[in-house]
């Protein structure tokens, strides 16, 4: 959809990763369809060299400020250098959502 590609778009200007997934994960949670309020990234770049969790964590959300501050709800990060992605590609699976949908709720 729309958002996923301006996410990509700001993720590859801002931080050149050499590996980048973006994972529209809406439907999981809920939404109305095309929603795209949930998404999940991995994005792996030279640009994390020597900085902590937390501060990739920081310079993905500044290239996505606009779309946090909007259409974005949630967003699970990912984020490592291209030798940590070489020695391990594999992704920590998310847990489930614990919201619960209208349509699940409505069900109970």
């Amino acid at each position: 959809g729309p958002l996923a590609r301006t996410i990509r778009a700001k993720l590859t200007a801002a931080l050149e990763p050499t590996h980048l997934q973006v994972l529209d994960e809406s439907p999981r949670h809920g939404g109305p369809p095309g929603a795209e309020t949930h998404f999940a990234v991995v994005v792996v770049s030279e640009r994390f060299g020597g900085l902590p969790p937390l501060q990739r964590h920081r310079l993905v959300h500044a290239a996505l400020s606009t779309e946090l501050a909007g259409p974005l709800h949630a967003l699970a990060i990912v984020a490592r250098t291209p030798q940590q992605w070489e020695s391990d590609p594999r992704v920590p699976p998310r847990p489930p959502c614990l919201g619960g949908s209208k349509h699940d709720k409505k069900q109970r």
